[in-house]
C-alpha cells in the first residue's frame, strides 16, 4: 500500500509540473530556440512464469521443477520517465534531461557545435554511438528494452563521451563510468572505449539503416579489484578485450502505414560496458540476468542474436506490431578442462498501440520470453539444463509533451 501511495504522489507531482511548463514549451527568437519537453511512462499488468531443471549424470536424467507455474500482478512508474530542455543558439546546441534512476540525476547533459559542412563535435553525457536507435524495436517491456538479452542489441546506454559526426558517420571516445562496474574497480582503465556508427536515411525517410559497434580494452588492474561479481575475474591474466558490432534496418511502405525492421548483433564480453546481455523473465515487467558471474570467471562470453518486427497502422489512432527474436550465448573458459555454459534465449511479442491527441498513448502488449541454459556441473560427467519461461500481459501508459 505504501508503494502504491508513493506512485500516486510521484504521478501527481509530475502531472502538476507538466501542466505548468507546457504553456512555455517553445521560445523562438531569431536564431535562439528553447524547447521544454518531457515523457511520463507507467505500466500495469499481469505475468506468469515457470521453470524446470534436468540433471544429466552418466547417461541418466533427473528432472525437477524449480518453480511455477505461478503468476502475479505488477504496476509502476517507468524509470526512463524524463523532463528536459533543448536549446539552440546559432551553431551551438545543448540538451539537459532529468531522469528517475540516474546516479547523478541526469539522463543527458551535453553540448555540441556544428562546423558547417565540416561536421559536429559533441561533448557530454548522451547515448553511446555504439547502440542501435530505439526506433528499430517497439517492445515496451523492461523499460522499453524488452528485446534486450533475448535477441537484439541495446537501444540505450547513456555515457560521458566526446563524439565527432559528419555525413552520417559518428566516432566517439566513451567513458563507462559509472557502469555496472564500480568506479574504484575501473581505476586501472587506461583508454576510453572506442564507439562508432554509420546511419543512412533516404530523402522521404522510408528507409533507415544503421551499422555500428565498439571496442574496449581493460588494462590489468581495472577488473577484479572490487566486489562487483559481473566483472570480477572475467579475464584470466587480469586484462582483456570486449567488443560488439550490430546492423539494423527499417523500411516503410504504403505511405508509411506498413513497416518492417530488424537487428543483428555479435560481440564478446559486451556486457562489461552494458551494451549486450543475456536475460530471462520471471513473470514481471523487468528482465533478470541469466548469465551470472559464477559462470563467466576466467571466460569470454560470446553473444549473437537477431530481432525482427513488422507493424501496420490501421487508422490514425490504432496500429498493430508483431516482433520476435533469438539469441545464442556461449561462455568459453580460458582455462582448459574447466566448466562451460551456453544459453539460448528467444521471445515473441504482440501489441496494439493506441494514440490519442496531445501526445498520450496506451500500448497493450503481450509477450513470451523463454530461455534454455546448459552448463557443466562439478562432476565432469554431469551437466544441468535449465528452462525458464515468462509470459506477461500489460498496458503501458505514456504521455509525451
Amino acid at each position: 500500500m505504501k508503494g502504491f501511495n508513493k506512485l500516486l504522489l510521484v504521478s501527481a507531482v509530475l502531472s502538476a509540473a507538466l501542466s505548468q511548463v507546457s504553456a512555455y514549451k517553445v521560445i523562438d527568437e531569431d536564431d535562439k530556440v528553447v524547447d521544454v519537453y518531457g515523457s511520463v511512462r507507467g505500466y500495469v499488468g499481469y505475468g506468469a512464469a515457470a521453470a524446470g531443471v534436468d540433471t544429466l549424470n552418466n547417461g541418466s536424467t533427473t528432472s525437477s521443477i524449480g518453480y511455477g507455474p505461478y503468476g502475479g500482478a505488477f504496476y509502476g512508474l517507468q524509470t526512463n520517465s524524463r523532463l528536459g530542455v533543448k536549446a539552440k543558439v546559432g551553431n551551438f546546441q545543448a540538451q539537459t534531461e532529468l531522469g528517475l534512476s540516474e546516479t547523478d540525476g541526469f539522463r543527458q547533459m551535453w553540448g555540441s557545435y556544428t562546423f558547417g559542412s565540416a561536421g559536429t563535435l559533441l561533448f557530454g553525457k548522451a547515448d553511446s554511438p555504439s547502440v542501435a536507435k530505439s526506433s528499430f524495436s517497439s517492445d515496451v517491456s523492461n523499460t522499453d528494452q524488452g528485446h534486450q538479452g533475448f535477441s537484439g542489441p541495446n537501444t540505450a546506454n547513456r555515457r560521458f563521451q566526446v563524439t565527432y559526426s559528419i555525413a552520417g558517420l559518428s566516432i566517439g571516445l566513451v567513458s563507462d563510468q559509472p557502469t555496472v562496474i564500480d568506479a574504484q574497480v575501473q581505476r586501472g582503465e587506461t583508454i576510453p572505449r572506442i564507439a562508432a556508427n554509420y546511419n543512412y536515411q533516404n530523402e522521404d525517410k522510408t528507409l533507415d539503416f544503421q551499422v555500428g559497434g565498439a571496442y574496449k580494452y581493460f588494462n590489468k588492474g581495472s577488473l577484479g579489484l572490487g566486489d562487483d561479481g559481473l566483472a570480477k575475474g572475467r579475464f584470466l591474466n587480469g586484462s582483456g578485450s570486449a567488443f560488439h558490432i550490430f546492423a539494423a534496418l527499417k523500411s516503410q511502405a504504403m505511405d508509411k502505414r506498413l513497416f518492417f525492421s530488424g537487428m543483428l548483433h555479435y560481440g564478446v564480453n559486451g556486457d562489461l560496458y552494458n551494451e549486450q546481455a543475456t536475460k530471462f523473465n520471471d513473470g514481471g515487467y523487468k528482465h533478470s540476468d541469466l548469465i551470472t558471474s559464477n559462470m563467466s570467471v576466467a571466460s569470454n562470453v560470446h553473444r549473437a542474436g537477431i530481432y525482427a518486427e513488422s507493424g501496420y497502422q490501421f487508422s490514425d489512432m490504432l496500429s498493430g506490431v508483431l516482433g520476435l527474436g533469438y539469441q545464442y550465448t556461449s561462455v568459453i573458459s580460458s582455462i582448459s578442462n574447466q566448466k562451460t555454459a551456453a544459453a539460448q534465449t528467444y521471445m515473441v511479442m504482440a501489441q496494439l498501440p493506441i494514440k490519442f491527441d496531445k501526445g498520450f498513448r496506451l500500448t497493450p502488449q503481450i509477450g513470451y520470453y523463454g530461455g534454455v541454459l546448459g552448463q557443466d556441473s562439478d562432476n565432469s560427467n554431469a551437466s544441468t539444463i535449465e528452462v525458464k519461461h515468462g509470459l506477461i500481459a500489460f498496458v503501458q501508459a505514456r504521455y509525451d509533451f
